[in-house]
């Protein structure tokens, strides 16, 4: 509804924008639609006219769903090795361990979704396929496991030597209890 609702503001003020962006904000704003309209004006002016989803993850010091998306992927594959590297990629590209949580608390909460209720992931959603993929990919109760791994983890985080550290042994932990 509040990405709808910008997109119609936005096409009316012939404001170039992408629907990931627009995601972005709604997230941000956690539905408030004033929440969102106050953060576009300085998602506007920070994109120099255009609302990009990049701009305005960067702006919001957001992380997106990608990296959350290729975690998942990695843990459900039981690869470690890929697991370890993204979240040094991550830590190399500043992005935050608990923004990157948040982010896979997301997408396991979309997988689980899908997993109840088959089709109810929206298409819409520039992740909505990744998202259907791995929820098939996944037994229901690794999911639930998963999610509430991530949960718990985020509330350690500021008990670990440092946020990426913790963030590492959270993904740790979840392979070593994660999918069979």
């Amino acid at each position: 509804t509040v990405r709808d609702h910008l997109s119609t503001v936005l096409l009316a003020e012939g404001i170039v924008h992408e629907d990931a962006a627009l995601n972005v904000l709604g997230r941000a704003a956690q539905g408030s639609m004033r929440d969102a309209l106050s953060l576009t004006d300085p998602a506007i002016a920070f994109g120099g006219g255009e609302l990009k989803a990049d701009a305005v993850r960067a702006m919001l010091g957001s992380v997106g769903r990608e990296p959350a998306v290729a975690l998942i992927a990695a843990l459900a594959a039981r690869d470690g090795k890929s697991v370890v590297t993204l979240c040094s990629d991550l830590r190399m590209q500043g992005l935050s361990p608990d923004g990157t949580l948040e982010s896979m608390a997301t997408v396991l909460q979309d997988m689980a979704i899908e997993q109840a209720v088959s089709g109810a992931v929206d298409d819409g959603l520039p992740d909505g396929a990744d998202v259907k993929r791995l929820a098939a990919d996944m037994p229901a109760d690794d999911t639930q496991l998963l999610y509430s791994i991530v949960l718990h983890g985020r509330r350690e985080l500021n008990l670990a030597p440092d946020a990426h550290a913790g963030l590492t042994m959270v993904l740790l932990r979840m392979l070593a209890f994660g999918p069979a």
